[in-house]
Parts: structure tokens; C-alpha cells; sequence
């Protein structure tokens, strides 16, 4: 399993626009964060978390050629805005890409993208997106007639006063955007080789988990390696990352992380 962090950061990104603190106005690359999204390749099989309206230049950054399934956590803004730009993905292959989310995504995007899953607007170019719901556990199976299938767990997390989805595939986890984490949503979480979580700044956020927050949540899984992701302007990379614990790390764009 390959996994890649194609975006760490918050919903405006970092730099902020006409911002000139030390984050937004830093040399290292480390704080150059788009919006958040992740890719997992796994059993021949690539599979895209999220599609953020910096999709694109994330995915030309990757090289990122194939896509067989896209997992949504919510119908936030910076989590589907570059769902227009997977039209490329269509091209060479007509076949309907399935997008797993849960039920209020599901009712709100045909609002919100009329032209891609509204039958009396869908535009003859619009990428062809197939809205599936997320039993527990669901499978992904290859859009190319690749061999391989790969299990997927969805885990309900607290958002603010909505709900949103993690995503377990193997003994990886990616969580962001929770600002609590249900005590059913443990039982989901142990024997975690990796897991990669949102941890917004270290002061408390009424809809995201803070960097202590987040701490404990991982400490609590008991997790070999976490991730920090959806970071703020107030964390500087090399600062920040040099006063984490041991197996936690802060992420950055273009993080792969190779797992047996």
C-alpha cells in the first residue's frame, strides 16, 4: 500500500491569500499546503479521498493517471469543488466513476453540481460520477479490468453539528475535518499501522480537532505512525514538527508514506 497526502492543508490553503505572517510567507516548501485530499494505491487499485478544488494541480504534481474509486468525507467546499476536473479521467475510459458517500452528501451534491448528476442538466462533457452509499464495509473494485478487490470501512465522525466520514482501508486510517471522534468510532481504529488525522492549531475549534485533540485520539488508537494533517497558518512545519512525540510526524504535500 502507497500512500500519498496530495493536499494537507485548511479550507482557504496556505499561503492565505494577501497574508504575511511567517507560515504564509515561508521558504520551506513544507508550508506550502493546498486543501486536503489523499490518495491510496493498494492491490492495483488507485483510489482518491476527497476532490478539492486544487485537484488539479495536485494531481498533475502526482502524475496521477487512474482513478477507480473516489471516497467522499463531506460536501464541504474545499472537498468537492474539483469534482469538474476529474473529466479528464473519462477519456480513455467511458465507465462511471462510483463516489462513496454518505447520505447528506449524496442528497446535496445534485444541487450543488446539476450539470454532472442532475439527468435534466448533465452536460455532455460532465464526468461521469456514480453517487453510492457507504455500508460498512463496502468494495472497490478496478475501472481499468484491473484483477483485485480492496475493503473499505467508513467511520462516523463529529464535524462541527454534521456528520462526516473517515476512511479505514487495511491498517490505514485518514480522518479530517472531525472535531470529535465517537466513542463507536474506536472500535474501528486499533491495530493501526498508520493513521492520519486533521489537527487544525493548538488552540480549541468548535468544528475541528486541535493539535492536542488530535494527540490523544492517536495515543488512544494506539496507531504505530500518525500523520498530522489541515494545519493552519499559525503551525510552522519545522517548529511544530520538532516538538511532536515519538511516531507522530506533522504532513506536507507530496508525503508518501510506502506501507508492507
Amino acid at each position: 500500500m502507497r500512500i500519498t497526502l496530495l493536499g494537507t492543508g485548511t479550507s482557504i490553503g496556505i499561503p492565505i491569500i494577501g497574508c504575511r505572517c511567517r507560515v504564509c510567507t515561508s521558504a520551506d516548501a513544507r508550508d506550502v499546503r493546498t486543501r486536503c485530499s489523499c490518495l491510496v494505491q493498494t492491490a492495483g487499485l488507485d483510489i482518491l479521498i476527497d476532490a478539492g478544488p486544487d485537484l488539479r494541480q495536485q494531481a498533475l504534481r502526482e502524475g496521477l493517471t487512474a482513478i477507480d474509486a473516489l471516497l467522499i468525507t463531506h460536501h464541504h467546499n474545499d472537498h468537492i469543488a474539483g469534482l469538474d476536473d476529474l473529466r479528464p479521467y473519462f477519456f480513455g475510459n467511458r465507465r462511471p466513476l462510483p463516489c462513496f458517500a454518505n447520505g447528506t452528501t449524496r442528497r446535496i451534491l445534485p444541487q450543488m453540481f446539476p450539470w454532472i448528476f442532475d439527468p435534466r442538466f448533465r452536460a455532455a462533457a460532465a464526468p461521469r460520477l456514480q453517487l453510492k452509499p457507504c455500508p460498512r464495509p463496502f468494495a472497490v473494485h478496478s475501472r481499468y479490468g484491473r484483477p483485485g478487490t480492496v475493503q473499505v470501512m467508513p467511520i462516523r465522525l463529529e464535524h462541527g453539528g454534521m456528520e462526516v466520514l473517515g476512511f479505514r482501508i487495511g491498517r490505514f486510517a485518514y480522518l479530517t475535518d472531525a472535531s470529535h471522534v465517537p466513542e463507536a468510532a474506536f472500535g474501528d481504529l486499533t491495530g493501526l499501522d498508520l493513521l492520519v488525522i486533521n489537527a487544525l492549531r493548538h488552540r480549541p475549534h468548535r468544528t475541528h480537532l486541535s493539535i492536542g485533540e488530535a494527540l490523544k485520539v492517536s495515543a488512544r488508537t494506539g496507531a504505530e505512525r500518525t500523520i498530522l494533517i489541515h494545519m493552519t497558518h499559525s503551525v510552522l512545519h519545522a517548529e511544530e514538527d520538532a516538538a511532536l512525540p515519538g511516531g507522530v510526524t506533522l504532513g506536507y504535500d507530496g508525503l508518501t508514506v510506502n506501507m508492507d
